[in-house]
């Protein structure tokens, strides 16, 4: 069952879900716009990514900080962000992320991994990747702050039995900026 306004709110008042810092003016009929941090992880052109490569996981990328200037991506460009908030979901409840229909309509697609998992943010909150892409045949301007995902709420009909940030496969706890590898060797996404 998908929450409702009131739903996320009692919830939230509960300690179940936390978005830190939330603003009520984001709050929809059921979801919560989140907004554009202003870290971005930009690929460099044509030199490749090997998952499975050993080193830094930067590999083959920048981390730009725009210090909340605004960022521009390129036509075709991918790179990656992050939610300005950091997200906290107990072990009774699973988050769903989706772009918006605004930013699509700017050519920009928004692929944030699609689930946030019971129990992320448990142990540590971390903000969550986005993964950006620009459809358009024009430069198209990001600004930090502006809202760029929902995130909507499920819960689920029993709690998680393992939490995501307490599962030792689980890569991007607490994550503070927009990495590609997670902490540990994988070719799994978590």
């Amino acid at each position: 069952m998908m929450l409702s306004d009131s739903d996320i709110l009692r919830a939230m008042s509960e300690g179940e879900i936390r978005i830190h810092p939330f603003d009520r003016e984001a709050l929809g009929p059921c979801s919560i716009d989140l907004t554009l941090d202003s870290l971005f992880t930009v690929y460099y052109p044509g030199a490749p990514v090997d998952l499975r490569a050993q080193g830094p996981e930067y590999q083959n990328t920048e981390l730009i900080d725009t210090d909340g200037e605004p960022f521009t991506i390129r036509p075709h460009q991918f790179v990656l962000g992050q939610t300005r908030e950091t997200v906290t979901v107990s072990n009774s409840y699973a988050a769903l992320l989706e772009g918006r229909s605004s930013i699509a309509r700017l050519g920009i697609i928004v692929h944030a991994a699609g689930l946030v998992n019971p129990g992320t943010g448990t142990r540590t909150p971390g903000r969550l990747t986005l993964e950006i892409f620009c459809e358009n045949e024009s430069p198209v301007v990001l600004y930090p702050g502006m809202r760029i995902v929902q995130v909507m709420f499920v819960r689920l009909n029993s709690p998680a039995t393992s939490a995501y940030d307490e599962r030792p496969q689980s890569h991007y706890v607490g994550q503070e900026r927009p990495i590609i590898f997670g902490s540990r060797d994988s070719d799994e996404d978590t």
